[in-house]
């Protein structure tokens, strides 16, 4: 049982954690592959006025989330006791670190922090920290154990799978449409990889938490969860509409896209946790067709130029050779 002391290290009672190690380990990064020098340059030479605010006030709510809210997973093993789940807990927790000095370095960078600190008295990203700690307010003050439940499906879903992907969203669109941003965007998708990583983490926890206790599972917890991704989900449409403010570009980039596209993700990530959610609209399906090219990026088979960026998803020791296999 998740909540239950295992003393001992064998056998491991969650073998998945250790799928989610490996996956990992074999995407490791570090923000010292990066210069961001052809990053500076384009910033100030190839983007308009406009542009460049647009990226500067995404950078900022990347940098946000990455400093206020990214403790959540190193505490893991004091809340879930057993060797596997504190190891995984703590290999997340080193990603986060490497998240926050790699958008620090960025911003030193790109010469941003004033503006960064600008944008942060925006009352918009104000009221994002406030319910991006949501995950902390103590609902079930007398159930522990149901209080930390609501608490990893909260952090899962808002956190690690929907409050970044419309900034990545944006960076990505930049890099593949504009073809500037380099460096940026290999971050972003090491980055991506990673959260949407975290959040199968979460999924496998929800998932074990409902076999092993199921009477935690009950209506007024659904009808919470599904009451705080609603109002989460009005946050992150005012967050697009500051970022782009009357910005559109060609190919999928406008307030209407990438509004269908995080209320899509949201639903999406709800449905994967096993919680009813609610639909599209015909035009928001409409919309969220623009958005093909970024689940393509996301989930298909990466085309990378060697000789320009490391791809992403090159998996390293994923095959071992011996002298039969080569001769």
């Amino acid at each position: 049982m998740l909540f239950e002391p295992q003393i001992s290290r064998k056998p491991n009672l969650y073998p998945w954690s250790q799928d989610i190690i490996d996956a990992l380990w074999t995407s490791h990064w570090t923000p010292n592959e990066f210069n961001f020098r052809a990053d500076h340059a384009q910033f100030y030479s190839d983007l308009s006025e406009k542009e460049r605010g647009v990226i500067v006030r995404c950078l900022s709510a990347i940098g946000q989330i990455e400093i206020a809210v990214k403790r959540f997973w190193g505490d893991l093993g004091r809340n879930l006791p057993h060797p596997s789940l504190s190891d995984m807990g703590f290999v997340m927790a080193n990603n986060e670190v490497i998240h926050n000095q790699a958008y620090e370095k960025l911003l030193d960078v790109l010469h941003l922090h004033e503006a960064f600190d600008e944008c942060l008295k925006h009352p918009t990203l104000g009221g994002r920290v406030e319910y991006l700690r949501k995950y902390n307010d103590q609902v079930y003050t007398e159930d522990r154990r149901k209080q930390y439940i609501y608490a990893v499906i909260l952090f899962s879903i808002f956190v690690e799978n929907v409050s970044l992907f419309s900034q990545f969203y944006i960076i990505m669109w930049f890099n593949r449409f504009r073809n500037v941003l380099k460096d940026t965007a290999q971050q972003v998708q090491y980055t991506r990889v990673e959260e949407e990583t975290h959040f199968s983490a979460g999924k496998l926890l929800i998932s074990t938490f409902r076999s092993e206790y199921p009477e935690y599972f009950d209506s007024e917890l659904e009808a919470k969860v599904i009451s705080e991704c609603e109002s989460s989900l009005a946050y992150e449409l005012e967050i697009i509409k500051w970022i782009l403010e009357d910005y559109s570009g060609d190919n999928g980039l406008s307030v209407p896209v990438l509004s269908a596209y995080v209320k899509n993700r949201m639903y999406r990530s709800l449905s994967e946790c096993g919680f009813s959610v609610g639909t599209l609209s015909e035009q928001e399906s409409e919309h969220l067709l623009a958005s093909y090219w970024m689940d393509e990026d996301t989930k298909g088979v990466g085309m990378t130029d060697f000789f320009h960026k490391r791809p992403v998803d090159y998996a390293k020791n994923f095959r071992t050779y011996n002298e039969e296999d080569l001769f």
